[in-house]
């Protein structure tokens, strides 16, 4: 099977994987990760902590006061992993998988010593730290490749259905208790547009994989 079509099967069984309840989180948490990282990096702060959840959420322990700044770093946080996704299809495009679950070990361990301050967290950290590890250990190329090609699936599959959450929630009223994305939160301008502006986007880098790493 060709690099396409391997990446076209790894997108199915992300997509399939983010319907099973024990997998769906272990899998978001990549995605998650890679937000809440933006997220951190931009609020600053040396106590600036991450709590992961078991429900595949997670967030920061700074305070941001500023309801617009707020918003903005979620609205970042969610284009940097679309962007990521984007970058890591690259790699895959040109061969460089080995680099691919490098960048995986180096976010993780970074995260597990700099940032991650929940027990759940850190399990799951230390956990997908030793999985990525095992393949590179035991020098398996053929693994290394398909797991490579599935991380990336996996960060865009997820990219996709966060924004699609968006969107569902900018329906809700605003005093439905299920309305919980920050980005959902705005109070300048219809909700709707953002959730809208954020899936178009996030399908348009789906577009751009494609047409530029895939055809």
């Amino acid at each position: 099977m060709n690099t396409p079509m391997l990446v076209l099967f790894y997108v199915a069984i992300a997509a399939v994987g983010s319907r099973i309840p024990f997998l769906r989180v272990y899998l978001a948490h990549c995605n998650t990760l890679v937000f809440e990282v933006i997220s951190v990096c931009i609020e600053g702060g040396k106590t600036n902590k991450i709590k992961l959840y078991k429900d595949g959420s997670g967030q920061t322990t700074n305070n941001v006061n500023s309801p617009f700044k707020k918003n903005l770093i979620a609205y970042v946080g969610y284009t940097g992993t679309s962007i990521a996704a984007i970058g890591l299809f690259y790699l895959v495009s040109k061969g460089n998988y080995h680099f691919v679950l490098y960048l995986f070990i180096g976010l993780l361990v970074s995260s597990l010593l700099l940032w991650i301050r929940s027990l759940f967290g850190f399990v799951w950290g230390l956990s997908f730290v030793l999985l990525l590890a095992v393949p590179i250990y035991f020098r398996n190329d053929l693994a290394i490749k398909h797991i490579s090609i599935f991380l990336a699936a996996v960060l865009f599959t997820q990219s996709i259905l966060n924004a699609l959450q968006v969107c569902k929630q900018s329906l809700l009223s605003r005093e439905n208790p299920d309305r919980k994305v920050a980005l959902v939160q705005a109070k300048f301008f219809p909700v709707i547009i953002i959730g809208f502006a954020l899936l178009s986007q996030s399908l348009y880098a789906g577009y751009f994989i494609i047409k530029t790493f895939l055809s």
